[in-house]
């Protein structure tokens, strides 16, 4: 043989076995894993509970987070904000069915914001059994399944989930998972309430695990943030914060089965696009998002080193330490890495800031939430009036203003009309005007005008005050239904009125549905809708 054949030979033989060492390497190396997503969020009140203020924002940050650093194409999130039960159930089996021919690792996570209780949740205010969810977390289709629940009670002066003395609402992981791949996360343990606040525009929980998936979570330093340590972190702050605003503490609880895995990798730092890399000495500091002010991370006391993934905008890093407070803004551009020093903040004193012609009680109040109501009084047709309808429009969280106008009148060989209007303020003691618990006042005028055949009639003026207390529910956040009772005083402007019936028949034929003077209690029933 050649020299010249034998290096022809080498070289094939040579370009072979590097073919062959490619091919196993590819085979070698597992398909990409697909995740996919149903994140719900829903503010619908439920039957004794009003409705909630920021569930639909708590959806929107989650599927925001998965879509910038959880690795989920945006296509295969999701989002459904006040969806009926079935919507949900359908939007899980279709993320199933598409999972199942998916090669390699899959992931289904599941998030909710909204009512519960301890036998169903509450989406659109209809029940959608825990039980039917349970079929979907436990799943074979996906390989592992990942169920978070920020469950509540609704209700409060400060509109927070469960913020205010309530018959406590049970969330005792009824979904405890049984099949291998299935985690289960609960933003509250026990006999408790969960918790949301006008501060953060949220719930307490998913604001910390928001905050934690951007990387504020990432103990080991390693660019990921397991399933454990964004809970982890969730969980402690989520505890803080309702030790100090919140009459019942919140314990999150965690329930995992993964075989074979001692974590999940939820999300990955470095694929947000924008990093800002935080050099914390002291702590504790927050990053606020310049545009609203709003918290966005919270990183407790401590030295520590934290890469964290952030949307482009205009941010400030503030230190709230009473001894030595401190500020520094900064600027987040798309695609840029950014290193951030404690040591190179401002020192500021918080006390001297005081905003222009703002009281600083005065609190925020959420503009998607209906504030006006118009209602009939169905009760007062019984009644043989024409109509009595009443408008609500809320001027703050605790207070709104009522207009009700009447109009009565019987018909015959005697006539009686009268023609009224009653204006007045309801007080809601828990801040969520128009809706919930209320006490109210309303002084008004009617025009009392009768006809008795030959004996022709004439028009007799009444002014009248009452107080009332009563409930009023939004359903769906638009159908409203308001009970209640009331007292109220009728005084003639233009002589007796019991003596102006007299000595015709009219005043029998009335009975209690004439006006009456002097005291008299009425009941308040009322539906309409919300706008």
């Amino acid at each position: 043989m050649s020299g010249f054949t034998r290096a022809c030979l080498l070289v094939m033989v040579s370009w072979l076995m590097a073919a062959t060492a490619r091919a196993g390497e590819e085979r070698a190396t597992p398909p990409a894993s697909r995740r996919m997503a149903v994140i719900v969020g829903s503010n619908a009140a439920v039957l004794g509970r009003a409705a909630l203020r920021y569930a639909h924002d708590d959806a929107r940050r989650v599927a925001d987070v998965l879509s910038q650093v959880g690795e989920f194409r945006a296509e295969d999130v999701v989002l459904l904000l006040d969806p009926a039960p079935e919507a949900i159930l359908a939007a899980l089996d279709q993320q199933l069915a598409s999972l199942r021919s998916a090669p390699g690792d899959t992931l289904l996570l599941f998030y909710y914001s909204g009512h519960a209780d301890q036998q169903a949740l509450y989406p659109q205010g209809a029940p959608l059994l825990f039980t039917a969810l349970k079929q979907r977390i436990e799943s074979p289709d996906a390989t592992v399944r990942v169920g978070i629940i920020d469950a509540c009670r609704g209700g409060g002066w400060t509109q927070a989930k469960g913020l205010h003395a309530e018959a406590p609402f049970a969330l005792e992981v009824p979904l405890r998972v049984q099949s291998t791949g299935s985690v289960l996360i609960a933003s509250s343990s026990g006999l408790e309430n969960a918790h949301e606040t006008e501060a953060l525009e949220g719930s307490f929980f998913t604001h910390h695990l928001v905050a934690g998936l951007r990387g504020a979570a990432d103990v080991a330093g390693d660019g990921e943030v397991s399933l454990v340590e964004a809970f982890t972190y969730a969980k402690q702050l989520t505890i803080r914060d309702t030790a100090v605003f919140a009459e019942r503490l919140q314990h999150p609880s965690f329930d995992m089965n993964l075989r074979g895995r001692e974590d999940l990798a939820l999300t990955h730092v470095d694929t947000g696009g924008s990093i800002v890399m935080l050099l914390q000495r002291w702590g504790p500091l927050e990053v606020v998002l310049g545009s609203t002010g709003k918290s966005v991370v919270e990183l407790p006391e401590g030295k520590r080193q934290v890469r964290m993934s952030l949307r482009p905008g205009r941010y400030l890093l503030v230190r709230k330490d009473p001894d030595r407070p401190a500020v520094r803004e900064f600027s987040v551009q798309a695609a840029q890495s950014l290193l951030l020093d404690e040591e190179q903040m401002v020192p500021a004193s918080f006390s001297s800031i005081v905003s222009k012609g703002l009281d600083s009680s005065a609190t925020t109040w959420d503009t998607g939430t209906p504030h006006r109501l118009l209602m009939l009084h169905p009760l007062s047709l019984a009644f043989e009036v024409m109509f009595h309808l009443e408008y609500a429009q809320a001027l703050s969280p605790s207070w709104s203003f009522t207009l009700e106008p009447m109009y009565w009148q019987e018909t015959g060989d005697r006539k009686l009309r009268m023609a009224g209007l009653d204006v007045g303020a309801h007080y809601h003691l828990f801040g969520n005007a128009p809706a919930g618990l209320f006490v109210g006042w309303k002084v008004g005028a009617s025009a009392v005008g009768f006809d008795v055949g030959s004996d022709g009639g004439s028009t007799i003026f009444t002014l009248h005050q009452g107080l009332d207390v009563g409930y009023t529910l939004l359903f769906w956040n638009r159908l409203v239904l308001s009970l209640g009772v009331g007292v109220g005083y009728v005084v003639s402007t233009g002589g007796d009125l019991d003596s102006s019936f007299e000595p015709n028949p009219v005043k029998t034929a009335l009975g209690s549905r004439r006006p009456q003077l002097g005291f008299s209690s009425s009941y308040r029933v009322a539906a309409g809708v919300a706008f």
